[in-house]
């Protein structure tokens, strides 16, 4: 009797299983076999820059061949020539002026109290040279010597009277006296001048003729007149009318004497 084969679910597993692993194998050697045989593909042609590369820096770019003959691009960055130093130098440092007003002078005055120095100090300088250029950076200083301060005395208030070339001029003393005001006489002074704005009449034991002067709420005024009354510290001011004499009437004020500067 034939009795016909009967086939399990377990041996058409297996089956499939066997058939899949020798298809599967043979599309690797045939895939192998193709790809060999070909050629790779380039990523970079030759004289063509990659997406990476700056466009701020510049590069020579030119072909070449491997050992094995294949030709490849090269890339040789040429950026800028730049050279970089560091100095050290020895700097002044500038002397500073301080001003102070000061009513010890006249108007319109000033006086130098202090001369001044100036300093030293080290700089560590770097210099940076790109193509011939060369740009100078202060990255350190320190100081060495202190510079001394120079310091002037001046007076600011408006310079009213006799005019003087006041730059000429420097402060020999001061005091106080009694100025009494007067206008026109109908007489010369003592020097021969008309009475005018800026001429004062004095004592000449205390205020020689001819003596600038400054008289404080007065001005620069010139000694050129005397007087019979007029003894030790007092002066007499002129005025143009009776109406300023008045108002000034007789009052004490400052004078300063002046001389020419040495």
């Amino acid at each position: 009797m034939y009795t016909l084969p009967i086939t399990t679910y377990g041996d058409y597993w297996r089956t499939t299983k066997l058939w899949s692993s020798y298809l599967g194998g043979a599309l690797a050697i045939w895939a192998t076999t193709s790809l060999a045989g070909s050629k790779p593909e380039r990523t970079m042609e030759t004289g063509m820059l990659p997406a990476s590369w700056s466009t701020t820096q510049t590069a020579a770019v030119s072909p070449v061949k491997s050992a094995l003959g294949q030709e490849t691009t090269a890339l040789k960055p040429s950026g800028p020539s730049m050279q970089v130093m560091t100095e050290y130098r020895l700097a002044d440092v500038p002397v500073q002026t301080e001003v102070r007003e000061s009513d010890e002078l006249p108007p319109g005055m000033h006086k130098v109290l202090q001369e001044g120095s100036p300093g030293l100090k080290r700089q560590v300088v770097k210099l940076t040279t790109v193509n011939g250029n060369t740009e100078e950076q202060v990255i350190h200083e320190f100081q060495l010597n202190t510079p001394k301060k120079r310091v002037i005395i001046e007076n600011s208030k408006p310079v009213s009277g006799e005019i003087l070339d006041l730059a000429k001029l420097k402060v020999v003393k001061s005091f106080t006296v009694e100025a009494t005001a007067y206008t026109y006489t109908g007489n010369r002074t003592a020097t021969g001048l008309n009475p005018r704005v800026g001429l004062i009449a004095v004592d000449p034991k205390v205020i020689p003729l001819g003596s600038r002067v400054y008289v404080d709420g007065y001005g620069y005024a010139i000694a050129a007149d005397t007087g019979g009354a007029i003894r030790g510290n007092k002066v007499d001011v002129f005025f143009p009318t009776l109406r300023e004499c008045l108002d000034w009437g007789r009052r004490p004020v400052r004078l300063y004497l002046l001389a020419g500067a040495d």
